[in-house]
């Protein structure tokens, strides 16, 4: 194998591939990103519907008192007027001071291909 002599000034004014290169770079950071978008969606999509869910269910036990008769159906009630994605919360129902309070828990993994945190979600609800 021979080594070339001279100016090497030829080789390093050669761009091809320079583009592959970037492209492998930045690519990573970019699916990442994407994904993280991704499922940073789902969880307020989550959010939204476990609030929304909770109030629903809130109100119909104070305005509805024939469809949300006891704590059961209640529950049932927000089960079935929660909409979210990939976790499934927890209702409760307790008569408290400002009227008919429903409240909901559950636990998001928020997962970004290498990156996972658990983050822990609530909403609550009273409607006199």
């Amino acid at each position: 194998m021979t080594v070339p002599r001279g100016d090497m000034s030829q080789y390093w004014s050669d761009d091809r591939g320079a583009a592959a290169v970037e492209f492998a770079l930045v690519a990573p950071c970019v699916v990442m990103l994407l994904v993280g978008i991704m499922s940073l969606s789902l969880m307020m999509l989550s959010i939204g519907s476990m609030h929304f869910a909770a109030e629903a269910a809130a109100r119909c036990a104070s305005a509805m008192p024939t469809v949300c008769s006891s704590q059961a159906t209640i529950v049932a009630y927000a089960n079935s007027s929660y909409l979210g994605a990939v976790i499934t919360p927890t209702f409760t129902y307790t008569v408290a001071a400002c009227g008919n309070q429903v409240s909901a828990t559950a636990t998001y993994t928020l997962d970004v291909g290498m990156f996972q945190r658990s983050i822990p979600l609530s909403a609550t609800s009273c409607f006199p």
